[in-house]
Formats: structure tokens, C-alpha cells, sequence
């Protein structure tokens, strides 16, 4: 089962884009790394949520340059606290100045159950 949700660019931050949506009475806040986002930032993403199956992620160089924007984002989230409506997740990787996303907040009907891990998948619009 996969659960895809679209998301409209929200709000800008010293290094970070946001993109919002809501998912039934939850919302759900994407932030992406400025490095990371194609130029110009696209208004929509394509976001898919699946449960980690063990496959790896293609690896590729940290920032860069303008051709590696482009790509989408493919990442695995491990579970982090439960929420009252959502659960915290944190990108694979021990240095944080390289993950692709911020830490989300996804909405508890988007984790497959509280799944301990997720692959997340971000398409640019």
C-alpha cells in the first residue's frame, strides 16, 4: 500500500522550504533542505510514504550541484516518539547537515501502523 499526498509550498526559513498538507484533521509539514530543492522551488511536491523493505537507497554526493537537485528524494526514516496525531521520524545518517529532510512529523494513518521504519519519497512538481 502506498500513501501519496501533495503538498503546498508553505514557508521559507533560513535554510529550509516547508510544504504543508492535511491529512484528515492532522497536518503535515515536509522541510527540505535549501541545497536539496530544484530552482525554481516548485509550489507542489509528490510525496510517497511506504513501509522500509531493506532496499538501499541509490547513494549520491551531498550538495551536489544543480544536476543532483533535480533527482528526486528517496530516504529511510527511523521512528523516533509517538504524538497524540502524528509520529516523529529522523533520516538514516549519524550527520545531520546531510539528510535530505528535516526530522517529519508524519500523520499516524500515513505509518502503517507506527511502522519503526519508512522509505519517504519526494517528487518535485
Amino acid at each position: 500500500m502506498v500513501e501519496m499526498v501533495m503538498l503546498t509550498e508553505a514557508k521559507e526559513t533560513d535554510n529550509k522550504l516547508r510544504w504543508d498538507a492535511r491529512i484528515g484533521r492532522t497536518d503535515f509539514s515536509l522541510y527540505v533542505p535549501k541545497w536539496r530543492v530544484p530552482r525554481p522551488w516548485p509550489r507542489l511536491i509528490e510525496v510517497t510514504v511506504r513501509p522500509y523493505t531493506g532496499e538501499a537507497t541509490h547513494p549520491r554526493s551531498p550538495r551536489g550541484g544543480l544536476q543532483y537537485n533535480v533527482h528526486p528524494i528517496t530516504c529511510h526514516l527511523d521512528k523516533v516518539s509517538e504524538h497524540t496525531r502524528t509520529i516523529r521520524y529522523r533520516p538514516d545518517g549519524v550527520n545531520a547537515k546531510l539528510w535530505e529532510l528535516g526530522e517529519p512529523y508524519i500523520p499516524t494513518p500515513m505509518t502503517f501502523d507506527g511502522s519503526p521504519q519508512l522509505t519517504i519519497e519526494v517528487n518535485w512538481r
